[in-house]
């Protein structure tokens, strides 16, 4: 580590409170952009293809099966993009339209109508992919300018640690060379292999041979030749046995006509393996060098934090937080045993992939620098300082003014008051299950097993639909009577302080301190509310609710 025998006091920088911490929180990646989703997508529908894809050519003299090497490499592609969908989200950005561009090839759409639909879902995964990555992407850069803000614009050099550490990306950098140059080797020795191959097959001897045996499982081909010795051959295409083959001989060495280079398949997707390894490693050590160039290069954001050492982790705090219960986000450092709880500064601007400097004071007045080897974790504070920033920054539809008014207009009810979607919402919203029902049907009863693929969308939108069908809000003299989906809850009149309303078209009953609030969930289809230009059931409900509970002369006096 290196000691910096400055006192806290001399470094510029402003606290960062919980306030600001939240507000950081609160950027998060949404659910839909994490990459397990379009990754397992991906994956799934990748080998559904590649299952379903027809058979293999049938080969021929005059047609010979030669090494497809756009093929290979096209799919290939695929392992690194799904590398790059969790740990370079820079570089799957740029793939995915690569990979789009390789599926408009005319041959991949040429197989039957269980291909054609797997091909389909593999390019709705990579665009849901790169949605996903440029939604990552921006939300890093969210959470940079979050830190900008809160540093108040005030900048300093960041300085660099000591001790024998090596920068980062570096082994990543010498990993991924060695890969790439194993992948190179091998790919110019399968080339060599096939240039020698054509330089002897041209002073080579044709002979027509019989098939006697074919094996499919091992794509293997047994011939007969004319002095009656039999020998086999590692084949790609297909063959029927009794059929007769063209073999090139020369010396001892013999092979097939319809296929000049054998069968360098496995060799093949070695190097492609490995050159997809290498650039994987190659792309990861080039970002974090950069990241790491570019803390140290110049000026960057400077905050005065918290922190203390827990379990071999580093743990960060807001400036604020003297008693340390809520770590804001924790990272593993290079080196370092302290556990006491210090000021800090922390250089950098904290996000996914970011490159952090800490230097915390000691007891003596000086400080300690280090650095993540780790990526950045949220803390235990991270979430609730975030429910608090969303909570307050959450759009509610429901104004002051148009409580006041129903509190103006409203008349006493003598009778319980039920409020639920009206009969044109719910009867979309069963139309859509039916429709939704209908095609999991046809799925069964022709491909079964893409069902699978659609698993996820097709829950997420059933669960929608019943929501939106079965919510149901009763009040009467004692309270609110709330169904949503199967289950109820009863909440007395002075346990509810409000409701709140969204411009997603979910409705919460907010309770007193101590009560869990209620959410109801999605009550109405906000598009057909926009096509037939007519308030949300949602925000009547939440209006005349919030006037009730304000004024209580205003509930029902009858419960029957």
């Amino acid at each position: 580590m290196t000691i910096i025998p400055v006192s806290p006091a001399d470094v510029p920088a402003r606290p960062w409170l919980a306030a600001d911490a939240g507000r950081w929180a609160a950027i998060r990646v949404p659910l839909w952009a994490r990459p397990l989703g379009p990754a397992l997508l991906l994956f799934g529908s990748v080998v559904a293809a590649i299952v379903l894809s027809p058979a293999c050519p049938a080969c021929s003299a005059t047609a010979p099966c030669t090494t497809d090497w756009l093929d290979a490499v096209g799919t290939m592609a695929f392992l690194p993009h799904l590398l790059w969908l969790f740990l370079l989200p820079e570089l799957a950005v740029v793939s995915a339209p690569l990979l789009l561009l390789w599926m408009t090839e005319p041959s991949t759409w040429q197989g039957g109508a269980g291909e054609k639909i797997a091909d389909t879902v593999v390019v709705v995964a990579l665009c849901w992919g790169w949605a996903a990555m440029a939604t990552r992407l921006r939300t890093r850069r969210k959470a940079r300018s979050a830190v900008r803000d809160a540093a108040g614009g005030i900048t300093a050099s960041a300085p660099a640690p000591g001790g024998p550490w090596l920068r980062r990306g570096l082994i990543r950098w010498v990993a991924g060379a060695l890969a790439c140059t194993v992948a190179a080797v091998l790919i110019a020795g399968i080339v060599l292999d096939d240039r020698a191959d054509d330089r002897t097959a041209a002073t080579a001897t044709a002979q027509d041979a019989r098939v006697v045996a074919v094996d499919n499982d091992d794509y293997t081909l047994t011939v007969r030749l004319p002095d009656g010795t039999r020998h086999r051959f590692d084949v790609q295409g297909s063959y029927r046995n009794g059929s007769t083959v063209r073999v090139l001989v020369h010396g001892d060495w013999m092979r097939l006509a319809s296929e000049p280079y054998g069968d360098p398949t496995d060799r093949q997707a070695v190097a492609l393996l490995c050159a997809a390894l290498g650039l994987t490693l190659l792309g990861w050590g080039l970002l974090a060098h950069r990241r790491d160039a570019a803390l140290r290069r110049g000026p960057v954001p400077v905050l005065r934090v918290l922190t203390r050492r827990n379990h071999g982790r580093t743990e960060i705090f807001a400036a604020d937080d003297t008693d340390a219960l809520h770590p804001v986000l924790n990272y593993q450092p290079h080196d370092g045993q302290w556990t006491s709880l210090r000021q800090g500064l922390l250089y950098g601007a904290p996000c996914g992939g970011a490159e952090l400097v800490l230097a915390s004071a000691t007891e003596a007045g000086q400080w300690l620098v280090e650095v993540n080897i780790s990526a950045i974790r949220r803390g235990a504070a991270a979430d609730s300082y975030a429910r608090t920033a969303e909570r307050e920054a959450a759009p509610s539809i429901v104004t002051e003014a148009q409580v006041q008014q129903a509190l103006a207009a409203m008349a006493p009810a003598s009778g319980p008051v039920r409020r639920q979607a009206d009969a044109a919402t719910r009867a979309v919203a069963a139309l859509t299950l039916l429709i939704s029902g209908a095609v999991v049907a046809l799925m069964v009863a022709s491909r079964w097993w893409t069902l699978i693929l659609w698993v996820p969308l097709l829950c997420s939108g059933a669960v929608a639909c019943l929501q939106v069908i079965s919510w149901r809000i009763t009040a009467d003299a004692f309270g609110l009577r709330i169904r949503r989906m199967w289950r109820g809850h009863r909440v007395p009149w002075a346990d509810v302080t409000g409701v709140v309303f969204t411009g997603k078209n979910e409705l919460t009953i907010s309770c007193r301190t101590g009560i869990d609030d209620v959410r109801v969930g999605r009550v109405a289809v906000p598009r057909l509310d926009r096509l037939l230009r007519r308030p949300a059931v949602g925000e009547r409900a939440a209006v005349e609710i919030s006037a009730m509970v304000l004024e209580p002369g205003l509930r029902p006096t009858d419960t029957v």
